[in-house]
């Protein structure tokens, strides 16, 4: 990237320029010298000799206060200015005051003049970077700008700079910054969007870290195509624009290329950087701002905010025998990272995000380490975000961010961002379980969280279809019985806990979801019926959503209750218990189960409920008679009350009681008042008092008997 037509100097260095400056034209042998930019040459803007010597009297004094911004004047910007001895050159370089703040880098740029081979005739001809990239960094250059591409050619297409690729991959291999650049000679948005798009496309094709910006060079070529085409202001600025935005769009960072006169005379420089354009720019001088002529006024070069200047085409760097353009890069490297903030936290990570710091290469992220009272470096990420997977549960935490550009090889960091205090939820909840229940309630209990709070217990809810608050309890509970609940039904229960830091609670992850069951209600109504001398018959008021239910009866040996049968289905209520014994009292209860998750929940028990077997039937019933009267007996029924005696009316064909005896002992009756020669028919029956009740026993066998 060349302005031709610098001053003569000798006729050495007027060659060397005239060789540097020439345009890079893949179909021309013969060099021929451009007539500058847009047919006014650099010369009236090159004003200095490659042997000048340092002025003390445009120096500012070391003391001096910097005023950073334009000065006001031509006379005020050397007073605030700040000077370099040239590395490449033997000039003294005056840099604007607001500058000095900055990091001052080196660069160079280059294309297919500098290939290894300029003859045609050669396999590798202009192939193989002429540069010894490795001494280029040695002697300081940090930077590189490329030309991929140029459109200077008779027609008006572009054509890809063979020597680019060997550039590129040398200089990225001794960690030389790259930036690209296409010698533009486009004159319309449409061009200048294909200029980009080629660009691009070579930079995707051969792989090309770019993290410089991708530059278009405004000047006149060979052809002569820009300056034919005299584009005003409005539409030079419009095609640049296209091309910027296109390399925007693309993530890439775009950029200008242009002499002082054309920056101020053809491009609306404030509309393009506002779309975060930068400039560079071409000025051979040891000054930018210093006066050129009467239209390239100090008032009117100090507008042009320029990021890279071009200061001179003749510099000597190590490691290439010839000449070099060299460039400034002023690099702001003092921005401050802004908005850190914390985007979300676990019981094992902190999550954080901040806003952009320009382009910057990377981040580097710092915690506070209490143990050295100091911040120390975590970990460093591209991104505008960083999760630090190191934290611990339950703690706090202070994050502090900074930018930083690795240019060269070597890292220039930023400013630190403002101090973010980040709080980590407690660990989540483990070892929920139920450590006792009834049928109204559930004991819950759980493992205590270090760094927590509190904890808050939820509960399903089937309506809401979602877990609700049930209650909040302090830290150092870890308990919680849950009451008003049904019996034998399932309920589902979370705990998580919480870590309180300035008003403001941080939770943790819920625990697994506990699933349980309450025990079945108490089982009521238990009524038991006599039903024979041998059996007893339960019955019981229905236990909502119970399994089944075991029937206990009182061991009067042992005084114990034993099991006596399970029912496995919750919609039987009855139950006969057989092979009793008669007369005797019997003691039972009912209690319900639920079978839940391969275990077994039982309710409380029915009160306890008592019943008799009825007396056994009286056996063996024998009839005598004499003088009108007939005598029963009959053997003795184990633990009876007493007999009735039953007669047969032959009138009625019905039994009547005749007599009822009473005492278990007393085992004959003798019916007197009988008619001589009348036949009779009688029957017994035991009978048991119990609870103020009468239970009877079967009826012994009818017998006849004639009367005497």
């Amino acid at each position: 990237m060349k302005f031709t037509g610098i001053k003569t100097v000798g006729l050495g260095i007027a060659m060397a320029a005239f060789l540097a400056f020439v345009p890079q034209q893949i179909q021309a042998e013969t060099l021929t010298q451009n007539d500058g930019v847009m047919g006014q040459s650099i010369e009236d803007e090159t004003d200095y000799h490659e042997t000048v010597t340092f002025n003390p009297a445009l120096a500012r004094s070391a003391d001096f206060p910097v005023l950073y911004g334009a000065a006001a004047t031509e006379t005020e910007y050397f007073d605030n200015a700040f000077t370099t001895e040239g590395d490449y050159t033997s000039a003294t370089y005056y840099h604007r005051g607001e500058f000095e703040k900055y990091t001052l880098i080196n660069g160079i740029d280059v294309s297919w003049w500098q290939a290894k081979s300029k003859a045609s005739t050669d396999p590798l001809y202009r192939k193989v970077s002429g540069l010894d990239w490795e001494k280029i960094h040695n002697d300081g250059i940090d930077f590189a700008f490329v030309r991929v591409a140029s459109r200077d050619t008779k027609d008006g297409s572009l054509y890809e700079d063979t020597c680019a690729d060997s550039h590129i991959q040398n200089a990225l291999d001794n960690d030389i910054n790259v930036g690209l650049y296409v010698f533009s000679q486009a004159l319309t948005e449409k061009e200048a969007i294909e200029e980009a798009n080629y660009v691009l496309n070579l930079r995707k094709k051969y792989g090309w870290d770019v993290t410089m910006p991708i530059i278009m060079d405004r000047e006149a070529g060979k052809n002569k195509r820009l300056t034919a085409g005299r584009l005003s202001k409005a539409k030079e600025t419009a095609v640049c624009q296209a091309f910027a935005d296109t390399i925007t769009d693309a993530g890439y960072k775009p950029g200008v290329y242009a002499s002082a006169s054309w920056f101020i005379n053809y491009i609306d420089m404030n509309s393009l950087q506002e779309s975060g354009c930068k400039l560079w720019l071409a000025r051979y001088n040891n000054s930018t701002d210093k006066k050129i002529n009467s239209t390239l006024t100090y008032e009117k070069l100090s507008t042009i905010d320029y990021e890279f200047w071009q200061y001179s085409s003749v510099a000597r760097v190590d490691g290439y025998s010839g000449n070099l353009d060299v460039n400034f890069w002023y690099k702001d490297t003092s921005k401050k990272t802004t908005g850190l903030k914390m985007t979300g936290s676990t019981a094992s990570s902190v999550s954080l995000s901040w806003s952009s710091a320009g382009d910057v290469t990377g981040y580097r992220v710092y915690r506070y380490d209490s143990s050295q009272d100091k911040f120390v470096y975590l970990g460093a990420t591209k991104k505008k975000s960083y999760t630090d997977s190191t934290a611990k549960a339950g703690k706090t935490y202070q994050y502090k961010v900074r930018g930083y550009w690795t240019i060269g090889g070597t890292n220039y960091y930023g400013g630190y961002s403002n101090v973010l205090q980040a709080v980590t939820p407690p660990s989540k909840v483990g070892g929920v379980e139920v450590t006792g229940r009834k049928s109204t309630s559930v004991n819950l209990g759980w493992n205590a969280v270090s760094g927590a709070s509190g904890y808050r217990i939820y509960q399903y809810d089937e309506d809401e279809e979602a877990f609700v608050k049930l209650k909040d309890v302090s830290a150092d509970t870890t308990g919680y019985t849950v009451s008003g609940l049904y019996g034998a039904k399932e309920y589902r229960f979370k705990v998580r806990a919480y870590r309180t830091v300035n008003s403001t609670n941080y939770w943790g992850s819920s625990s697994s979801e506990l699933s349980c069951v309450t025990n079945p209600s108490k089982t009521g109504g238990l009524a038991l019926q006599s039903d024979s001398s041998t059996a007893i018959s339960l019955e019981w008021k229905k236990v909502s959503r119970a399994s089944g239910y075991q029937i206990y009866r009182l061991n009067p040996d042992t005084q114990k209750y034993e099991r006596i049968a399970t029912i496995k289905t919750g919609s039987t209520i009855t139950y006969q218990d057989t092979g009793l014994t008669s007369a005797k009292e019997y003691t039972y209860k009912v209690r319900a189960y639920k079978s839940y998750d391969g275990a077994t929940y039982y309710g409380s028990c029915s009160d306890v409920t008592s019943m008799i077997t009825k007396p056994a039937k009286v056996s063996t019933l024998k009839l005598s008679t004499k003088s009108k009267s007939v005598t029963l007996s009959w053997n003795k029924v184990s633990r009876a009350t007493g007999y009735q005696i039953y007669r047969l009316n032959t009138k009625t064909g019905k039994y009547e009681k005749v007599a009822t005896v009473k005492g278990s002992a007393t085992l004959s009756y003798k019916n007197s008042g009988l008619k001589t020669g009348s036949t009779y028919t009688y029957k017994v029956r035991a009978y048991k008092t119990y609870n103020g009740k009468t239970y009877y026993g079967s009826f012994s066998a009818s017998q006849k008997i004639k009367a005497k």
